[in-house]
C-alpha cells in the first residue's frame, strides 16, 4: 500500500477511538516505518548457513506480524503507550500490505495500490473489526493467517481496514482476565511441574538402566522421551502465552 493508505487507515481508527494526537502520530509513524527501515528477517540457506533478509511485506510470515504485536502488547502493559503504538503501526504495516494482491509479476501491483490511495477506510470497517476483537495473542495470529491477497482496490481496503481494527483492538484490550482462565491456568501450571518430575524420573531411570546394563544407548532413549514429555504440551504453551499477555505472572 502506498503511505497515504497506511497513515488514512490509522487515523481512521485513531479517530474512531479519540486517541490523543500524540499517539495517533506515532501509530501513523509507526505503519509506514517498515518502508523505510525494514524489519529483518533470518533465513537458512541451502546448506544450513543463516543469513538476514529484509522481511517480505506482501507475503509477511506471521511471526513477523506476531513479533511486533507482541512488541506492542508489552510496551502497553508496561504503560509506553507511545512505544505501544509505533510497534502496532508496523505490525499493521504487513497485514495492510498482504490484503493487496500483486498480480502477476507485480505487472499491476503500482495501479491497483494507486486505486487504494484514492479510497477513504470504511468507517464500517473499523467498527466491525473493534466488535468481533478479543483480547488474545491467538486471536491476532488468527487474523493474521485469515489476511487474504484481494485484486479489486475495495476489497482490498476493506480488509486492511477490518483486520488492521481487529488487532488493535485485541492488543489493547485492558489486561483484565476472567477467574476462570486463572484456575486453568493454575491447573496447567500445576501438570507441568509433575511433567517435570517425570521426565526427571524418566532420566534417572534411564541412567541406572544405562548403567546396570552397560548400554548407554538406553540412557539417550530416556532423554529424549523426557525431552517429548515437556515439548509436547501445547494446552500450557497456549495458556502460558495467554497468562504473559494479561500481565500474569
Amino acid at each position: 500500500m502506498k503511505w497515504k493508505s497506511h497513515r488514512a487507515i490509522a487515523r481512521a481508527i485513531s479517530q474512531e477511538l479519540s486517541l490523543p494526537y500524540d499517539l495517533e502520530r506515532a501509530l501513523s509513524d509507526g505503519s509506514v516505518e517498515p518502508d523505510k527501515r525494514p524489519d529483518p528477517l533470518l533465513q537458512l540457506g541451502k546448506h544450513g548457513k543463516g543469513y538476514v533478509v529484509r522481511a517480505p511485506h506482501h507475503h509477511p510470515h506471521t511471526g513477523t506480524v506476531m513479533g511486533l504485536a507482541w512488541m506492542a502488547r508489552r510496551a502497553y502493559l508496561q504503560g509506553n503507550y507511545y512505544w505501544a503504538m509505533r510497534s502496532m503501526g508496523r505490525a499493521l504495516h504487513y497485514v495492510q500490505d498482504k490484503s493487496v494482491h500483486t498480480g502477476f509479476m507485480f505487472l499491476s501491483h503500482d495501479s491497483r495500490e494507486e486505486a487504494i490511495a484514492r479510497m477513504d477506510p470504511p468507517l464500517e470497517a473499523v467498527v466491525r473489526g473493534m466488535d468481533m476483537a478479543v483480547s488474545s495473542p491467538d486471536f491476532v495470529r488468527k487474523c493474521v493467517i485469515k489476511v487474504r491477497p484481494r485484486r479489486n482496490a475495495k476489497d482490498a481496503m476493506y480488509e486492511a481496514t477490518l483486520y488492521s481494527s481487529a488487532i488493535f483492538a485485541s492488543v489493547f484490550t485492558s489486561p483484565e482476565t476472567t477467574e476462570r482462565f486463572l484456575v486453568d491456568y493454575r491447573k496447567a501450571v500445576r501438570r507441568r511441574r509433575l511433567r517435570w518430575l517425570s521426565a526427571a524420573g524418566m532420566i534417572a531411570l534411564s541412567v541406572l538402566a544405562a548403567i546396570m546394563f552397560d548400554n548407554f544407548i538406553i540412557m539417550i532413549l530416556g532423554t529424549v522421551m523426557a525431552a517429548a514429555i515437556l515439548a509436547i504440551d501445547p494446552h500450557y504453551h497456549r495458556l502460558k502465552g495467554e497468562a504473559e499477555w494479561f500481565g500474569v505472572r
